[in-house]
């Protein structure tokens, strides 16, 4: 089942006291995962944001060809948080980006993350592997579940070993 998604009004308003738009959408049928993206400032925003992501995951997306630092920058855009956040977020998957950003998501692999985490200081590790992680978790394309996995296990493998 293909669903095109929806845009819709939230009950939140903004800083200026507008209200804030949102998207949502459902590739895989009633039983599938409904994520839900918003704090748009406008309806034209929230439905812009919602034709990139499904056509980067629909039926004949780009998905497959997309790399990891084509999926940073589409999640940095759409991610909203404050300047400072942003930027410290920015520098820490420019960490990932730096060795792994021309690789496809369709050909990255749990051993490319492992070998990536290693050449990350250690004090650092723990953020910049999270941080990549939540850029997994977002998006939802094949076989990036068990990268997001991978980098959890991984993360939690090095907590114990500190």
């Amino acid at each position: 089942m293909w669903q095109q998604g929806q845009v819709f009004k939230l009950r939140t308003r903004g800083r200026d006291g507008q209200p804030l738009w949102a998207y949502r959408y459902r590739l895989e049928g009633r039983g599938s995962e409904r994520p839900q993206v918003g704090g748009f400032a406008t309806r034209a925003e929230a439905g812009a944001a919602l034709e990139k992501v499904l056509a980067r995951r629909g039926p004949a997306g780009r998905a497959a060809s997309m790399t990891l630092a084509e999926l940073v920058e589409e999640y940095l855009e759409m991610h909203q948080a404050e300047p400072v956040t942003m930027a410290k977020l920015r520098w820490l998957l420019a960490k990932a980006t730096a060795t792994l950003g021309e690789v496809r998501l369709a050909d990255l692999s749990p051993k490319d993350v492992y070998a990536w985490r290693l050449t990350i200081p250690e004090g650092h590790r723990f953020e910049a592997t999270q941080a990549l992680r939540q850029v997994l978790r977002a998006y939802s394309g094949r076989g990036s579940r068990s990268l997001a996995r991978q980098v959890i296990r991984a993360q939690a493998r090095w907590s114990i070993a500190r």
